[in-house]
């Protein structure tokens, strides 16, 4: 809502200042005019005295008439003049005032259109800011939440295979008991990691992966997942 009266009011301010210009202009013309009008008469005010003088020389009117009609015409010619110039000088003033005016106009219009764009900018800045604030916590919250599935599923397998070994007359505890001690001497005893170690351990990981893969067959089984083929050959089997 402040963006749209602030584009109303600049839009009224743009008006004005059109008007402003517009007025101005005409003033500027009118001030030509009256300044070309002012060389007309100077003009006809040389030739006026020049063809005076010269009917002068024409004896065509007497000294006293001559004298006369010169003042006359150069009263006329000097108020004119004063006038010319009083209209001139009211004209330069008040095109000056115009030009104040319009530049303050101007200096308002590009302070408020200044404001205008930083409170735009400061508004893009805020909301990209929580934008990116959201972001991240979306982010971290689908972390957290996959990081806590894994775990899940993690001892969800566990606890599978525990139950797994259970039915198949296995202990948890002893499988678990044997591969931290196992893991305990070698890391106390490096020297016994020979080549006869690392083959039993080797065929213990043999035995291990077996383990899985029937277990993994056996949990897929039972939830499901495999094809009723392979179901029915394991069942035949």
């Amino acid at each position: 809502m402040t963006i749209i009266e602030g584009e109303n009011d600049l839009t009224h301010l743009w008006s004005i200042i059109l008007e402003l210009s517009e007025q101005l202009n005409q003033n500027r013309s009118l001030s030509v005019s009256l300044y070309t009008q002012a060389g007309n008469v100077k003009s006809q005010a040389t030739h006026s005295q020049t063809g005076f003088v010269l009917r002068r020389f024409n004896l065509d009117k007497t000294k006293e008439e001559y004298e006369a009609e010169l003042e006359r015409m150069n009263n006329a010619m000097a108020a004119e003049n004063q006038g010319l110039q009083h209209d001139n000088k009211q004209l330069n003033s008040l095109i000056k005032e115009y030009e104040q005016t319009l530049d303050t106009l101007m200096k308002s219009f590009r302070n408020r259109a200044k404001d205008v764009q930083e409170r735009e900018l400061s508004l893009v800045r805020e909301y990209e800011t929580k934008l990116l604030e959201m972001e991240e916590e979306n982010a971290t919250r689908d972390l957290a939440a996959s990081t806590a599935i894994s775990e899940s599923l993690s001892k969800m397998s566990h606890l599978l295979r525990q139950c797994l070994r259970a039915q198949g007359g296995e202990e948890p505890k002893d499988f678990d008991a044997r591969r931290k001690k196992s893991k305990f001497v070698h890391e106390r005893e490096p020297w016994t990691t020979s080549d006869a170690t690392q083959a039993e351990w080797a065929l213990e990981r043999e035995i291990e992966l077996a383990r899985l893969e029937k277990e993994n067959e056996e949990l897929r089984r039972m939830l499901g997942l495999l094809p009723a083929t392979q179901v029915r050959r394991e069942d035949d089997s």
